[in-house]
């Protein structure tokens, strides 16, 4: 992959890191949460790049005031700032129990051992991965500055 403009964008890295942290093996949840936090960052990153870029656009100020309550943009102000000024992320883990063999005549039914990483995370809730809620958010973000893109340009 060669470095572009384009491949160096903020929500280039955040779908960078969203990736790299989805490759992560189970053994290696240190590195995912860095990953994950690093997406989340990175996206909000885009927000106020984008700002940057157009905030003298006469349609500016309307535009971001409209954003507020878009479940997507307040995920990522809320865990940026999180992770910016509080701690690591308030983000929910799962465990994995092995089977445990009763006596030595019964058989215990196998147990589950995750293979990624990203099995053990969640914001929502332990049925939806964290990756997964990062991906729709930052899919949303990227729809919302295209959509805007287009009308400031």
């Amino acid at each position: 992959m060669h470095v572009t403009h384009e491949s160096r964008s903020a929500l280039a890295r955040s779908h960078l890191f969203l990736k790299i942290a989805c490759e992560c093996s189970a053994d290696k949840r240190v590195e995912f949460e860095a990953f994950v936090e690093a997406a989340i960052i990175f996206a909000r990153a885009a927000l106020h790049r984008f700002k940057t870029r157009h905030e003298s656009h006469p349609d500016w100020k309307h535009w971001w005031n409209g954003l507020r309550g878009n479940a997507s943009i307040e995920f990522f102000r809320t865990e940026r700032d999180w992770l910016l000024k509080e701690a690591s992320p308030k983000i929910g883990q799962k465990a994995f129990v092995g089977s445990v063999i009763m006596g030595t005549a019964t058989a215990s039914p196998a147990s589950y051992s995750p293979m990624k990483a990203g099995e053990f995370y969640y914001f929502e809730g332990p049925e939806i991965p964290a990756t997964v809620t990062v991906d729709r958010h930052l899919k949303e973000v990227e729809r919302l500055l295209k959509e805007v893109e287009a009308k400031f340009v």
